[in-house]
């Protein structure tokens, strides 16, 4: 068995980095803008990130320690790699795909979801059961499950893909990312790549981006190995068949804080900070499964099934449509008493994402809103100056007071494209403080491309702005007022929230 390193991490974010979304700062100052406030739902989405059980931080950032031998984990079957001999049963792609994770549609990643742990509870070592795991990937063929053993649980992704010929260089760049120990293994049938590690609190906070110092931990526990990893890539000889990818990851320690907030602290943040909630798994005791169990499961029965469900081009069920399709009616009937006659909620999976939309007469546009505790929307609000982009109102109503936010276009360098809105944002804040607040955004559609006006990719990244014209918003602040008032508004978010939820 050869162990192989690879030469360079940068070929690695040339190929997989719109794959796998790198984490926002946690509790980023949502006043600096539509770039930093754009799409909160998203934001949540990739908080993952932060903690551990991290696809991004492992596979992307590269800011793991290397950990030695094939069985890093406590459990399963600790004989060396090389003991192991697997013959791969693999079903036909349904065409070329590529070798690497690929976007999909939202309804094929929720059948993922919902089929998946069937499919692969078979293909488990004893003693290990496998669920739905509630992290969400968006529209990549990722939708991830959780393990469970008896010290703990670990999250798991799969995908699949044609690998390349003739391309060795390209197929360690994908199976093995950044500087890392490769190990590779001729088994029947074909090659699999084994790549393994793990994270330190350090790194693990590094992968959260710059928005957090390294010195909120307490020193002695900045080394700890906090998360571990494990991916294991099947490249067959015969390049028409599948390739098999499946990973492991764990959070294995708390993150610790330090004592006292420290001088360079983000202004306004909440000290300590809570990255522990972000973690979507937990084994003190590392991973439950082996590199050996999971080259097992290339010889299982069912392995055909389970990749041809992974399979990006092959058909959603019946059964998932029909879900989707019912789910969708229900969150338009639990929306409509919040909102304005005429004006209805739906669904839309356009942007290779399940979010709510508002159709009126005059347009549509996206929705976001839900509640909270008012000290956390509270410091989602600066005060003036405002960000060059916002036109700020605040009044005082029947009950409590009342915020606006008029968003104008703004791209990735800061320049206003246009003095019309792109997006209005409204806040209720109650008068009295232990009630929770409410908030509602509402993305404007520019009329002649139907290009959402606020729902912006990434900071950090060059994008392109509709400049308008833009419809107007389908629900006024005198109407997001009223049904704050009522009642409505609180339960529709309720309800809604619950709903899209299982979409995602």
């Amino acid at each position: 068995m050869s162990i192989e390193m690879n030469e360079d991490d940068g070929a690695v974010r040339g190929l997989l980095g719109t794959a796998f979304a790198e984490a926002e700062p946690p509790l980023r100052d949502l006043a600096s803008g539509s770039i930093a406030r754009g799409d909160a739902q998203r934001r949540r989405n990739r908080m993952f990130a932060v903690g551990g059980a991290t696809l991004s931080a492992v596979a992307v950032m590269g800011t793991f320690a290397l950990v030695s031998g094939a069985t890093p984990g406590g459990h399963g079957n600790q004989g060396p790699v090389n003991q192991v001999s697997s013959a791969a049963s693999s079903a036909d792609p349904s065409g070329k795909l590529p070798f690497g994770p690929v976007l999909s549609s939202v309804q094929k990643v929720l059948d993922v979801r919902r089929q998946l742990p069937g499919l692969l509870q078979p293909l488990l070592p004893e003693g290990i059961t496998v669920g739905s795991s509630t992290t969400n990937f968006g529209s990549a063929p990722l939708s991830p499950a959780v393990l469970t053993g008896a010290t703990g649980t670990n999250q798991v992704t799969m995908w699949v893909g044609t690998a390349p010929t003739n391309q060795a260089d390209v197929i360690k760049a994908v199976a093995c990312p950044a500087r890392a120990d490769c190990q590779t293994k001729a088994v029947d049938g074909g090659t699999v790549y084994i790549h393994q590690g793990s994270s330190t609190a350090a790194d693990l906070v590094r992968a959260g981006g710059d928005y957090y110092p390294a010195d909120i931990l307490k020193a002695s526990t900045a080394k700890t190995v906090a998360a571990r990893d494990l991916s294991v890539t099947f490249v067959p000889d015969d390049r028409t068949k599948y390739a098999f990818n499946i990973q492991v990851t764990t959070t294995t320690a708390k993150l610790q804080y330090a004592d006292h907030e420290p001088s360079d602290y983000p202004t306004g943040a909440q000290w300590p900070p809570d990255l522990n909630r972000y973690d979507t798994s937990y084994d003190p005791s590392g991973l439950l499964v082996s590199a050996d169990d999971v080259v097992a499961m290339l010889a299982k029965p069912g392995l055909n099934k389970l990749e041809y469900l992974l399979d990006p081009h092959t058909a959603v069920s019946k059964d998932t449509l029909a879900t989707f399709t019912q789910t969708e009616s229900q969150i338009s009937a639990a929306a409509a008493p919040a909102l304005p006659a005429g004006v209805k909620a739906g669904v839309d999976t356009s942007m290779m994402q399940t979010r709510l939309v508002v159709t009126g007469p005059t347009g549509k546009n996206t929705l976001t809103w839900e509640t909270g505790s008012q000290e956390t929307f509270q410091r989602s609000i600066s005060s003036p100056p405002y960000p060059p982009d916002v036109d700020a109102t605040t009044k005082t109503v029947p009950g409590g007071k009342l915020v606006v936010w008029r968003e104008k276009p703004m791209d990735s360098k800061g320049t206003i494209l246009s003095t019309e809105a792109s997006a209005y944002q409204y806040w209720f804040f109650p008068a009295d403080a232990n009630k929770p607040a409410v908030t509602m955004t509402l993305g404007l559609d520019a009329s002649q491309t139907g290009t959402p006006g606020r729902d912006i990719p990434d900071p950090g990244q060059t994008y392109s702005v509709a400049d308008g014209p833009y419809v107007a918003a389908q629900v006024s602040e005198d109407q997001f007022l009223a049904a704050v008032q009522s009642g409505e508004l609180s339960t529709a978010i309720a309800t809604t929230t619950s709903l899209l939820a299982t979409l995602q």
